[in-house]
């Protein structure tokens, strides 16, 4: 049995009231007002440019900290601790 012809014609219209629906949107989109973009990259109304710090300065400083055996010790230790607690709790 064949739909009624109503239903077809409804159907038909779908995809143009979709392409309707978006080229309805575009031409609102089109008729926004675009903003001043000059006026928002103003140097002199952002603040000065920030100052380039020499990469050696930060790597002394990372290597002060500790990244070598007497940080990693105490990490190892906890880790082994936590190692042994698990495996009592798994004996029991």
């Amino acid at each position: 049995m064949m739909p009624p012809a109503p239903l077809r014609t409804l159907q038909q219209r779908r995809p143009a009231a979709a392409v309707l629906a978006a080229l309805v949107g575009l031409v609102l989109s089109a008729c926004a007002p675009l903003p001043d973009i000059a006026a928002q990259t103003n140097t002199a109304a952002t603040g000065p440019a920030p100052v380039l710090v020499p990469l050696d300065g930060i790597l002394a400083q990372a290597d002060a900290v500790g990244s070598g055996e007497g940080a990693v010790a105490p990490l190892d230790a906890r880790a082994s601790r936590l190692r042994a607690r698990a495996a009592a709790l798994r004996s029991q």
